[in-house]
């Protein structure tokens, strides 16, 4: 943005700027990736409601974005759901060593999810290449289920280096490079499918849709693998989810002012809208409160109306049979091409002024 005001813009890549940005950026990612080899995965995924919270006030203060009421409530309603959610947690996190992992990939319940999550995969990537079903929900299952795969790797690599910062060398393990390899591939795959749902739908649908996926599957991983919720006990199970769920609906109140800004807009727009992609939503699958835009018709025209038009009076819904069916256009106009005339006598204005 600070480009594009510039008289001669230069690339991006050549603008410090830009590389602070990045930097900033591969900073946070570290500090997101360290997380995970100190907390479950589980308890790491929804606190990213936190960023959600952070860009409000970053735009509001960069951007001169404004802040709603309905954005505060939605960010009463994260921070209250990340209390939740670290006072429910799982208390005693297990960091595995190299040993531990190998045992864990051949655990049953692993191989069973891995089988699920693999034939998702597949009934999804037909969907979206052989049937052409470019739909909202489709990109993002495939980036959150991938984001899974990434998870159980991101943990692995970072409990095991841990290890041996403290001392435990895992480096002789073939399992921290196959998990790293596993780490790097699926992350730009699940970037690569996030931003092609970015680039063809409206953010107030992607970002809310996708951290609610995000987040489901990175604690359907995090049980699976690591089994982070063994040891607690149901209202501990109970809580947290609540926890899960107060995350999600502030996130839909902090997006909630965007969508309300993008309805209100008064600019002309290309027809393809945000709209049209929202409406792919089916509600059916998906909750129809997360759906970003409505259209809603004018029902009381504006301005003076004092005749109707030959064009005016055409009946609106026609039979396939002709035009001599019953419509609602015949109870204000008559057969003939002149207005309807009560009593025969002069002209009435319904609802009209005269001139």
């Amino acid at each position: 943005m600070k480009n594009a005001e510039k008289t001669t813009q230069v690339h991006y890549t050549k603008d410090p700027l830009w590389w602070i940005g990045i930097l900033l950026m591969v900073v946070g990612e570290i500090g997101n990736f360290s997380a995970y080899g100190f907390s479950p995965a589980s308890l790491v995924a929804p606190l990213g409601t936190t960023t959600v919270v952070a860009n409000m006030f970053l735009a509001a203060l960069f951007l001169k974005e404004k802040i709603k009421a309905e954005h505060l409530f939605g960010s009463a309603l994260a921070v209250i759901g990340a209390f939740l959610l670290i006072a429910f947690s799982a208390k005693n996190e297990k960091v595995l060593n190299g040993d531990e992992i190998n045992e864990a990939l051949t655990q049953l319940s692993f191989i069973i999810y891995i089988c699920v999550e693999l034939v998702i995969l597949g009934i999804l990537f037909f969907l979206l290449y052989f049937k052409e079903m470019k739909k909202v929900i489709i990109y993002l299952l495939i980036s959150s289920i991938v984001a899974s795969f990434t998870v159980i790797a991101a943990k692995a690599v970072s409990s095991m280096l841990q290890i041996t910062f403290d001392g435990f060398s895992q480096m002789s393990y073939p399992i921290l490079y196959i998990m790293l390899i596993v780490m790097v591939v699926t992350a730009i795959t699940q970037v690569k499918f996030l931003n092609e749902a970015m680039k063809a739908f409206d953010s107030t649908v992607v970002v809310p849709t996708n951290f609610v996926f995000f987040t489901i599957s990175a604690i359907v991983a995090g049980i699976a693998f690591y089994k982070e919720f063994w040891g607690m006990n149901a209202l501990e199970v109970f809580m947290f989810l609540i926890g899960c769920f107060l995350s999600f609906v502030g996130v839909y109140f902090i997006t909630l002012g965007k969508m309300s800004a993008a309805n209100n807009s008064d600019e002309v727009c290309e027809p393809s809208s945000s709209t049209e992609y929202v409406q792919q939503i089916s509600p059916g699958i998906f909750p129809s409160w997360l759906l970003a835009t409505v259209n809603v018709g004018e029902v009381q025209p504006k301005g003076e109306v004092t005749h109707l038009s030959d064009s005016d009076r055409a009946p609106f819904f026609q039979s396939k049979t002709g035009t001599d069916s019953f419509t609602s256009q015949d109870t204000i106009s008559s057969s003939t091409s002149s207005p309807v005339h009560p009593g025969g006598g002069a002209q009435a204005n319904y609802g009209a002024t005269g001139q």
